[in-house]
């Protein structure tokens, strides 16, 4: 198991907390009873059970829901956010199993809402007759649809759904009202019934004649699930409570409890009152179908018989109590949810945005929009959707279940394993029951029930292909299992539908044969064996046919269902093994970047420890007694180079670890190609002279010398090229740097080639392959006294990249090697050149550095000794601070004109170097506001320069310090300031 208990995905923005336990409470009691709990006594409870194994089923019922409660009250204190069994799957099995179970219980709470949303006709109907029956009328599956009866569902789900967007306190204060409605109307309706009737006498029989009393018992239990799906609505608020999380099993237990007790004192009215001409409520429920309205509905009679038409109004109140908990507790559930699923990054981030008052308002508009149709569609075809939402509660019971189990026994806390496994189990016979018809209910889904059900686990999987291919973080793919089981699900009710589809359509073909028999007996007054023979053979031949085309009919879309299933499934296979191939490139990439970095790392410690060793053996050959000045100046000369040299490593590793995380950028400005070559000439022209090397640099082909360009990536490429070459070649050897322009005019732009040739000892064809990659350094006898670390090339390579243009390599061993540059740049400006070199041209300044004071602000004593002692001997006057809060205290206590500048380091403790900038410009006086300041730090990067001038430094001196740079800074500066004061 990968658990992932610390893992934080995406935006964590997070809800606020405003539920408080009488919200909580009736959050999880208006989920779990509805619309249902007044009608079900009379159509699912007492057909299949007698009022005393209905009480008994309901309450061993119960008390496994309580057990499923445990198990969610400890996974809701383990994972106390938002998104219920969709969280705790995803952070214990997976993202697999996350988006599974978060599929099901997408459909469970939204088709819930809808059967209460759809349930507004029926109580209009019983209470107020046929008052909203106007406007268009049609029927869909045998249902009549009025367009007044649309308005009434769509009026309440408006209203509610705004209630959830603007006003969500509000929305919990209007369900905590309606859940105490409900509970106390349902309390009346009770008490009413028992002084009306005979009370506990007027319930006999207690068990069904027709049935074995275990098996009503083992029915009614079995039917738990659905009666209390909703429950568990508050795990998807968890964020939300305005109390301990450790409570949460209080507000469950209570739920469940109130909620048996909503459904076992209705089911008892059921059975205490019936119309005069039944001896029992067995002869009662078994003629429902032939009754009217009122009569068919055992509650609403109850109530009509004890109260006339106030009963029915009273009863229509509690239930109307009954459908707005069920509306707004199961969107307040279904938005967290899809709130979670987007923070995820699963659903659009859309979902995940939240209104100034942590309100997930757009998921709730979703919710809403999508929930405008369910109106037109009729209460039939929504009732076949909720018993798909049946299956998904246990569905998701059992994911919570394991998921506990699985984290518990982790943490070897028995007594959740032991609630676990009896979710795991309970989960599993619920859903045996539903789904496998005649294995013990007396009733079986309807066909088109298991349709949808393969529809919507289809439709899972194509939005997982979706949310699979843009899965950058590759969270999902990881466990086929999950997909396996969906697709044998798929299989399962496809397979079911077509035999329920076929059952249905071979009884009405039978039933039509029956009657097809007794008008012909009645019309001839003739026996069944005297039946005209030819007319008979056609009847049946016709019906066979329809059997026939049912079948064919059946199995052609079983077909495609199938085949739509095993083609997805076997994309995301591929999708998962192209993903695993690609992991393992990659693993194989990494190794070998691994012992790359690994020779790597060797190479550095060698060439890092030379110029060091050489760094302190100077350094302790300059403390000897005996050392004259001439000695000590010689010995500091070659610890300069050494530490040069050692400076150069470090940057270049700085370098290649900016490259490798993308953040290297190009500063392009005007630029003089000429004057670039001239410069590189100057500086290795001493080297190469001293080893007795041929160097020449040549640009005189360059029609366009402004270019427009990165001035110091260009140096970087021309001095990694220029110092390869110079290591590698022999004394007597030659050095051609040649840079030439091949073409000119398209478009302001020109194509540029340089190229750097030497005639020293080559490269292996092998090596030339891998020559610009990271870490590379060709091992021969050769070049094993030469340092570096490798990166020289990888870096230059980058540069060129970065810059659009083409690098290429032409070598072999003991014939040198050429390095060839093709790049094209955009043409700069020739007179910003020409006046950037009137202004070089300018005499020295004339400034008296004595009568400067500089304040040096760093948190390193041996940083402020040095700069203090470089200053000094510049003759600047030099006062210090710490950090950044002193410098502040420091400026702002001072009289304005006795700092001239602050050089400010940025990375110190109290308060570091922009804060203190950004300080010191909001100080109150002017004159003290805009001293100028300039970063000296080790942060060398851009960005780093970029951050110092964002805070309002005047300019950017990296560490270690060159005294030229620092001089001319702080000479700039200052005569800047002096021509801005006249």
């Amino acid at each position: 198991m990968n658990e992932q208990e610390n893992e934080i995905v995406g935006n964590r923005e997070g809800l606020s907390k405003y539920l408080s336990p009488i919200a909580i409470w009736a959050l999880s009691f208006g989920c779990s009873v509805g619309w249902g709990a007044f009608v079900m006594p009379g159509t699912t409870f007492l057909p299949v059970s007698g009022p005393l194994a209905a009480l008994i089923g309901m309450m061993l019922g119960s008390a496994v829901m309580l057990v499923i409660g445990m198990n969610y009250h400890y996974l809701m204190n383990v994972y106390p956010d938002a998104g219920g069994t969709f969280t705790y799957t995803k952070q214990i099995f997976g993202y697999d199993h996350g988006f599974l179970s978060a599929w099901f219980l997408c459909l469970a709470y939204i088709s819930i809402l809808w059967a209460n949303m759809t349930a507004l006709p029926l109580i209009a109907r019983r209470v107020l007759g046929d008052v909203f029956q106007f406007g268009f009328h049609y029927q869909l599956a045998g249902f009549d649809i009025y367009f007044g009866e649309i308005l009434l569902e769509l009026a309440a789900l408006i209203l509610c759904e705004l209630l959830c967007m603007f006003r969500k306190r509000i929305a919990v204060t209007v369900q905590a009202a309606m859940a105490l409605v409900l509970i106390l109307g349902i309390f009346f309706c009770f008490v009413a019934a028992m002084g009306q009737s005979g009370g506990i006498s007027g319930m006999e029989p207690a068990f069904r004649p027709d049935r074995e009393p275990f098996m009503q018992i083992f029915s009614m239990m079995m039917m738990m699930p659905w009666a209390f799906v909703g429950f568990e609505s508050i795990s998807h608020s968890t964020e939300e409570f305005h109390v301990p999380v450790k409570k949460s099993f209080w507000f469950i237990g209570v739920s469940i409890v109130t909620g048996f007790l909503a459904y076992a004192l209705l089911n008892s009215v059921a059975a205490m009152i019936r119309p005069g001409g039944y001896d029992s409520w067995v002869s009662y429920i078994a003629d429902l179908d032939h009754l009217d309205a009122i009569n068919s509905t055992p509650v609403f009679f109850a109530m009509y018989h004890c109260m006339g038409k106030t009963g029915l109004f009273l009863l229509g109140t509690v239930v109307l109590a009954g459908i707005l908990t069920g509306i707004i507790g199961n969107t307040v559930a279904a938005s967290r949810l899809l709130f979670s699923m987007a923070r995820d990054r699963i659903l659009p981030g859309y979902f995940g945005r939240l209104d100034k008052d942590q309100n997930p308002r757009n998921a709730i508009f979703f919710i809403m929009a999508v929930s405008l149709v369910i109106p037109f569609l009729g209460r039939i075809a929504i009732g076949w959707i909720v018993d798909v939402a049946t299956i998904c509660a246990t569905i998701i019971y059992g994911y919570t279940s394991a998921a506990a189990y699985r984290r518990a026994s982790l943490k070897n806390e028995r007594k959740v394993q032991a609630t676990g496994i009896i979710g795991i189990v309970m989960s599993i016979i619920f859903g045996l029951f539903l789904m496998v018809p005649n294995l013990w209910s007396v009733s079986t889904l309807a066909a088109e029930t298991y349709l949808l059900l393969a529809l919507w686990c289809i439709l899972g999987f194509v939005f997982f292909r979706l949310v699979f291919r843009e899965d950058k973080d590759r969270r999902f793919g990881k466990n086929t299992a999950a997909w396996v089981a969906l697709l044998f699900l798929i299989f399962f009710s496809s397979l079911m539908w077509m035999r329920q589809a076929v059952h249905t359509r071979t009884e009405k073909v039978l039933g039509d044969v029956g009657t097809f028999y007794v008008n012909e007996m009645q019309k001839n007054g003739l026996k069944r064996k005297e039946i005209e023979v030819q007319k008979e053979t056609e009847f049946l031949e016709n019906q066979m046919e329809k059997i026939r085309r049912s079948l064919l009919n059946s199995s052609m879309l079983l077909m495609v269902m199938i085949l739509l299933s095993l083609v997805i499934m076997f994309n995301i296979y591929a999708t998962m093994k192209d993903r695993e191939e690609q992991m393992e490139v990659e693993k194989i990439k990494a190794e070998q970047n691994s012992k790359a970095k690994s020779i790597f790392l060797s190479n550095m410690s060698h060439d890092i420890r030379t110029p060091m060793n050489a760094i302190i053996g100077y350094i302790n050959l300059a403390k000897r007694e005996d050392m004259g000045l001439e000695d000590i100046q010689s010995y500091l000369d070659k610890i300069e180079g050494s530490s040069q040299h050692l400076l150069a490593l470090i940057n270049d590793v700085l370098e290649m670890s900016r490259i490798e995380s993308g953040k290297m950028e190009l500063e392009e400005m005007d630029v003089d190609l000429g004057k670039v070559m001239q410069e590189v000439h100057d500086m290795f022209a001493t080297q190469m002279q001293e080893k007795k090397v041929n160097y020449t640099v040549e640009y005189e082909e360059l029609t366009n010398r402004a270019v427009l360009c990165d001035k110091n990536r260009l140096n970087r490429v021309l001095l990694n090229l220029i110092s390869n070459a110079y290591k590698f070649t022999p004394e007597e050897g030659s050095v051609d740097v040649r840079l030439r322009q091949l073409a000119s005019g398209e478009e302001g732009r020109g194509l540029y080639e340089l190229r750097v040739k030497d005639s020293g000892i080559g490269m292996t064809k092998e090596f030339a392959a891998k020559v610009f990659e990271a870490f590379e350094r060709e091992r021969t006898s050769t070049v094993s006294g030469i340092q570096g670390t490798g990166l020289g090339m990888a870096i230059t390579k980058s540069i060129v990249d970065l810059m659009g243009g083409d690098i290429s390599v032409k070598t072999a061993p003991g014939e040198g090697t050429e390095f060839i540059i093709q790049i094209s740049f955009a043409f700069g400006n020739e007179d910003a050149l020409e006046r950037d070199e009137l202004q070089e041209d300018d005499p020295e300044s004339s400034l008296d550095f004595s009568k400067i004071r500089i304040l040096l602000v760093d948190d390193i004593e041996i940083n402020r000794e040095i700069a203090e002692s470089i200053l000094t001997d510049m003759e600047f006057m030099v006062d210090m601070a710490e950090n950044g809060q002193m410098a502040v205290d420091i400026i702002k206590n001072s009289k304005p004109g006795y700092y001239q500048v602050v050089l400010m380091d940025i990375q110190m403790p109290v308060m570091n170097g922009y804060d203190a900038t950004r300080a010191i410009r909001s100080l109150e006086n002017p004159s003290l506001a805009k001293i100028p300041i300039i970063a000296m730090t080790a942060d060398a990067f851009q960005e780093d320069v970029q951050k110092s001038q964002e805070a309002g430094m005047d300019a950017h001196i990296a560490k270690p310090i060159d005294i030229s740079i620092l001089v001319k800074t702080l000479t700039e500066i200052l005569e800047r300031e002096d021509k801005k004061h006249g």
